[in-house]
C-alpha cells in the first residue's frame, strides 16, 4: 500500500504539502467529497479531496476537521481555484492540531491527476511485489529440495514474511516441531497450544488469529491419510495478500515433503515445477521454472504412466504412478494422456487422467494401454459420465431447465438426492453444469449419443 510520501513525489506539483505530515502514513484512496460530514462514506485512510465548499473560514471549521480526524482520514487535499484562493485563515492549524496532514491541489490541476498518480503508484507497488514473491516462491522451492527439506522451508517462509514461521506435526503423525528464527523458540510451546486449539480441534481449513504480539496465520497441512501437520506464520503487522499466497506455496511444499514419495525426483527443479502445478500453484511453478531457467511451454499435456516408465524433465512419482507435463505434440505409446491444458487446468486434468488409466488396466493390472482424453471436450465429459445413471441425470437436468424439482421429479428421487448426484456429475467431469457453454455442449452431445 502506497505511503502517504511516495504518493506526494508521484503526484509532484499536483499536491502540496501545507502542514507536515507522517512520511510512512498509508494510503488506502482516493476520495473526493464535498460533503459537511463525509465520514460515514469512508474506510479509513483516504486521502480526501474538496473544493473547500464544506468550509466556511470561521469556527465552525473545527467540527469539519474533527470528522475527519474521528473517521481516520489519511490527509486532506483542498482544491484552490473555485472557492478558496488559499487554506481559510487559521485552517492549518485546525488540522496540524487534529492530526490531519493538509495539501493543497493548484489551481487548474484536476483531482484526476492525483488519482493517476495514486494507481499508477499502485501499480509500481504490484510490479515490485511480484518480483519479490516470485523470488520468495523460487527461495521457498529452493529450500523444499535440500538436505533439510521441512526446516528450509519454515526458515524461507519466515524470512519471506519478515516475522516468524512454526511447523507443528499432528499428534499421531510424530516428529519434531520447528519455529524461525532460533530466538523465538521459547514461544514454541504456546505456538504448538494455539495451533492445537485453534486447528486440532475444531478441524478448521485456516485460523487466524492475534498472539504472541503477531497476527498469525495457521494453516494444516493434509494428505491422503489426513492432517499431518500444520504451518503458523506470524509478523507485527497485518498478513498481506502476497503473503498468504507464499503461505499456500509452503503448504504445498510441506504436503509433497510429506507424500510418501517425496524424495524421488526432489533434488531436480522439474519436480518441484510439477508438483506445484499439481497442488494448484500454477503461478508458484511459473516463478520457479523462470528463476531456474526452465523453460515452459503454454499448454501441457498430462500424462500418467508406471513409476517405471522414464523420468523427463518435468516428471514426478506422485503415489502409484508417474506424472509428467508434456508438449502439446507429445503423446506417449503407453500410459494416459491428457488434451492440452493451460497450467491453471493441470489439477483438473491429471485428475481425470489418473481416473482413466485405473479404469484402462482394472481388468489387466500389467497391461500398458494407451489412453488419450478425445480432443472434444464434451465427449470428454460424457467419458467422464461412467454410468448410464449419471448420463440420465445430467440429461434431465439440462432439460428441466436446471431446476432441482425438475430434476428430481423426472428421476423419481428426493430434491436432495438429486443435488448430490449432480454435484457428483459435476466433479467427474470437471465442470459446472451452471456454465452456458457446458451445458450446450454438453446437450448437444447427449442428443448425439441418444440417436
Amino acid at each position: 500500500m502506497p505511503t502517504l510520501s511516495a504518493l506526494a513525489d508521484a503526484a509532484g506539483d499536483a499536491l502540496v504539502p501545507v502542514t507536515p505530515f507522517p512520511p510512512s502514513r498509508l494510503v488506502t484512496g482516493v476520495h473526493v467529497s464535498e460533503l459537511a460530514a463525509p465520514g460515514r462514506y469512508l474506510a479509513g485512510g483516504e486521502l480526501l479531496l474538496t473544493t473547500g465548499i464544506p468550509l466556511t473560514g470561521r469556527d465552525s471549521d473545527e467540527d469539519y476537521v474533527a470528522s475527519l480526524a474521528a473517521h481516520d482520514v489519511g490527509a486532506l487535499g483542498l482544491g484552490l481555484g473555485e472557492g478558496w484562493d488559499a487554506p481559510p485563515p487559521g485552517f492549518a492549524d485546525r488540522c496540524a492540531r487534529a492530526g490531519v496532514p493538509l495539501f493543497v491541489v493548484p489551481d487548474g490541476i484536476p483531482f484526476l491527476d492525483v488519482s493517476r498518480a495514486l494507481v499508477g503508484l499502485e501499480r509500481r507497488l504490484e510490479r515490485d511485489a511480484g518480483l519479490r514473491a516470485a523470488s520468495a516462491h523460487t527461495r521457498l522451492a529452493e529450500a523444499a529440495a535440500g538436505e533439510d527439506g521441512r526446516a528450509g522451508v519454515v526458515r524461507a517462509i519466515a524470512e519471506a514474511v519478515g516475522g516468524w514461521a512454526a511447523w507443528v506435526p499432528a499428534p499421531r503423525a510424530g516428529g519434531t516441531a520447528l519455529l524461525h528464527p532460533p530466538a523465538l523458540e521459547g514461544l514454541l510451546p504456546s505456538v504448538v497450544a494455539d495451533i492445537e486449539a485453534s486447528l486440532g480441534r475444531s478441524g478448521a481449513g485456516a485460523a487466524s488469529f492475534s498472539a504472541h504480539g503477531s497476527v498469525v496465520l495457521a494453516l494444516p497441512v493434509t494428505t491422503g491419510s489426513g492432517r499431518v501437520g500444520a504451518l503458523a506464520i506470524g509478523a507485527g503487522r497485518p498478513l498481506a495478500p502476497a503473503d498468504r499466497q507464499l503461505a499456500r506455496t509452503a503448504i504445498a511444499l510441506l504436503r509433497a515433503l510429506a507424500a510418501p514419495s517425496a524424495s524421488t525426483d526432489a533434488s531436480t527443479a522439474g519436480a518441484w515445477i510439477v508438483r506445484l502445478a499439481l497442488d494448484g500453484r500454477a503461478s508458484a511453478a511459473r516463478d520457479l521454472a523462470r528463476s531456474s531457467g526452465v523453460d515452459l511451454p503454454p499448454v501441457v499435456r498430462v500424462h500418467v504412466g508406471p513409476p517405471d516408465a522414464g523420468a523427463a524433465p518435468l516428471s514426478v512419482v506422485d503415489g502409484p504412478l508417474r506424472v509428467t507435463l508434456r508438449g502439446a505434440d507429445d503423446v506417449p505409446p503407453i500410459g494416459a494422456t491428457s488434451v492440452p491444458v493451460v497450467w491453471e487446468d493441470v489439477p483438473a486434468a491429471a485428475d481425470r487422467v489418473r481416473a482413466s488409466w485405473f479404469a484402462a488396466i482394472r481388468d489387466d493390472p500389467d497391461a500398458m494401454p494407451a489412453v488419450v482424453e478425445p480432443a472434444d471436450r464434451a465427449t470428454r465429459w460424457l467419458d467422464a459420465l461412467r454410468t448410464p445413471e449419471l448420463r440420465d441425470l445430467v440429461r434431465a437436468h439440462l432439460a428441466g431447465g436446471q431446476r432441482v424439482e425438475h430434476t428430481a421429479r423426472a428421476l423419481g428421487v428426493h430434491r436432495n438426492t438429486a443435488r448430490q448426484r449432480i454435484a457428483a456429475a459435476e466433479r467427474a467431469m470437471g465442470v459446472a453444469l451452471t456454465d452456458p457453454d457446458a451445458a450446450a455442449e454438453l446437450w448437444i452431445a447427449l442428443r448425439r449419443v441418444s440417436r
